[in-house]
């Protein structure tokens, strides 16, 4: 849950530059065309200056949301590989059973099997 809102202040925070970013373009253009060209070309280098400092956020941003998948692909194969375990290991578990007291299973089987034909044929 931590990482899930540090991912969103960082987005957020990523979204208000690339706003600020427009702001700036678009006071370049509007000053650009009002103004003579040095407050243009000043306004250029700091929108260019702010464009850089964007793309970089950016860049940790996608970084960010890189880890974050990874860190969820890995927590799905542990959690195959802990269930698949878990399986297995009652696999086993069954099958000692089974071949320690082969009469209870067989029992068991048929209980089941007349438990389950019985709730079939009052529908």
């Amino acid at each position: 849950m931590r990482k899930d809102r540090e991912f969103e202040a960082q987005k957020e925070a990523l979204m208000k530059e690339v706003r600020n970013v427009l702001q700036e373009v678009e006071s370049l253009y509007d000053t650009g065309v009002e103004a003579g060209t040095e407050e243009a070309k000043a306004l250029k280098v700091k929108a260019q200056e702010q464009l850089s400092k964007v793309k970089a956020q950016f860049a940790d941003f996608e970084s960010a949301a890189a880890d974050k998948a990874r860190e969820a692909a890995d927590r799905v194969r542990e959690g195959a590989h802990y269930t698949a375990e878990k399986a297995r290991g009652a696999a086993r578990h069954t099958d000692e059973l089974i071949q320690d007291k082969p009469y209870y299973a067989m029992g068991f089987a048929a209980l089941a099997g007349l438990v389950v034909g019985v709730l079939l044929n009052r529908r």
